[in-house]
């Protein structure tokens, strides 16, 4: 019974560690978002004047990929997700949780997975060396980081709601949707 206890407490305190990576992931996502949107500013208004910034088109579509993953874990978290539970809603209650917890299940083994066949490509770009080549070489490796960072750490979240944590479709409708 002991051990169970400090299971327990290990639990969760990596999943408030969990908490804390995700929610500075969330705002690094802002700054990136708000760095793409001076870049592509800074860009019209260098074409308008005849100075392109001609490797920021290569760095948004980068930064973009960060912006897709890098969040994954605190929208998980905080349930601001598009959900269409209208077949769920009309099951009876045991087979509503039985439903939901085959979700959690098989969204954390999609997250694992894909995090992992994330994992082999970003060894494999390390030892090839890899290397991006645009309008600036970036090693490729660095592609695929925020790809394995925010696919494992979501799985993290969703193991939590398997857990019975939280339910994903337990909301507040007066919040406020997103970041």
């Amino acid at each position: 019974m002991r051990e169970g206890r400090r299971v327990g407490a290990r639990v969760k305190r990596i999943f408030a560690w969990s908490e804390r990576v995700s929610d500075a992931l969330a705002q690094l996502t802002k700054i990136l978002l708000g760095s793409i949107v001076l870049l592509v500013c800074a860009d019209v208004l260098g074409r308008n004047f005849g100075a392109s910034l001609v490797w920021s088109a290569s760095l948004v579509e980068y930064l973009l990929i960060y912006c897709a993953f890098l969040p994954m874990p605190a929208l998980v978290r905080g349930k601001a997700h598009i959900c269409a539970d209208f077949l769920r809603r009309a099951m009876p209650g045991p087979m509503r949780a039985l439903v939901e917890r085959a979700v959690y299940l098989l969204c954390v083994a999609l997250c694992l997975y894909l995090g992992a066949v994330a994992f082999a490509s970003l060894v494999a770009a390390v030892r090839s060396g890899a290397y991006e080549v645009r309008t600036f070489d970036m090693p490729g490796w660095l592609l695929y980081l925020p790809m394995v960072i925010g696919l494992w750490l979501s799985a993290l979240e969703f193991f939590r709601y398997l857990l019975g944590a939280d339910s994903l479709y337990d909301t507040d409708r007066t919040h406020p949707e997103g970041f």
